[in-house]
């Protein structure tokens, strides 16, 4: 079914922080070794997608809540913990009976829920819920992954200290914005998610250098989305907070630059996947990156972009 056009920003909003689920490539890749920079990102990774996650919930409900009547019933919303603690509670407790491979039980349960979340967005009854489901999904995902890792003691602290940050950071900007300004804030954090794959596929690479060619294109494919979300969101933000015209950037033969962008990147992944060499695939990862953040900015600027179309 179709979302009511009132939805429309909410869903975004709650795609958007479901999409923070980036935040378990950076967790699985804290305390792996692959170098300074390798772990730099790793933790950008997951303090770039929890400000998304926890902001960007908060961003939908506060959305949500403009479509409230002075005549509708209260709302319990706390009571919405109680399925998600007992979740993530159930979860510790068969990993701390022994039983084997619960992590992936509890991916598909989050998996399951996150996708009721999005359905949930698509009627103004059930939106609420949505978002209930929409955080259910999110933190058992994490809950899993954390339980997997059995990180170090100072690992697991980082962990711990890049989450909260982030989730503090989060919350701090989707209380204070203005209520005229949501759209754009929905934007602003879905360039989190951008910054978030593209640094954990090359952090991914650093820590697995001889990974197999598989391995080798989600990494490079990660890399160029995560760029071309990353720019082309803050282009949709600038457009919208009023700091860059609307009206769209005509160049000539643009086709023609995106067509040899394309290209270049086609280049660059055959010359990524028959390399050995972990420098020059680190260097192709960083070329993809340049590139599609080039890309990105060039596509969201040639496409005009009207504030109706978000509220």
């Amino acid at each position: 079914p179709h979302a009511f056009r009132a939805l429309h920003t909410p869903l975004m909003a709650v795609t958007n922080a479901i999409s923070g689920i980036t935040a378990v490539g950076g967790l699985m890749l804290l305390g792996q070794g692959g170098g300074l920079i390798a772990q730099t990102m790793a933790g950008t990774a997951v303090l770039a997608s929890t400000v998304n996650i926890a902001g960007g919930f908060l961003v939908t409900k506060r959305m949500l809540d403009m479509f409230k009547r002075p005549t509708d019933p209260k709302e319990y919303n706390y009571l919405y913990a109680l399925p998600a603690l007992s979740t993530v509670g159930l979860y510790a407790a068969g990993t701390a009976m022994g039983f084997q491979s619960l992590e992936q039980m509890a991916y598909l349960a989050g998996s399951l829920a996150s996708i009721g979340a999005i359905g949930g967005l698509a009627s103004q009854k059930t939106s609420r819920y949505g978002n209930a489901l929409g955080m259910i999904g999110v933190s058992t995902g994490l809950a899993a992954t954390l339980g997997m890792m059995n990180y170090a003691p100072s690992t697991a602290m980082l962990a711990a200290g890049l989450m909260g940050t982030g989730a503090m950071a989060g919350l701090a900007v989707g209380k204070k914005v203005q209520v005229t300004e949501l759209p754009q804030t929905v934007a602003a954090f879905h360039s989190l998610v951008g910054l978030a794959a593209m640094v954990t596929s090359m952090a991914s690479f650093a820590v697995h250098p001889d990974a197999n060619n598989m391995h080798k294109v989600a990494a490079m494919l990660g890399d160029f989305i995560g760029g071309v979300t990353l720019t082309g969101s803050m282009v949709a933000f600038a457009k919208l907070h009023g700091l860059m015209p609307s009206k769209p950037l005509n160049l000539p033969s643009k086709n023609m630059l995106n067509l040899g962008a394309i290209g270049l990147q086609t280049a660059m992944m055959a010359g990524f996947l028959a390399s050995s060499s972990a420098t020059a695939g680190s260097a192709l990862l960083a070329s993809t990156a340049g590139l599609s953040m080039a890309l990105g900015y060039h596509q969201t600027r040639h496409t005009p972009l009207l504030r109706q179309q978000y509220v």
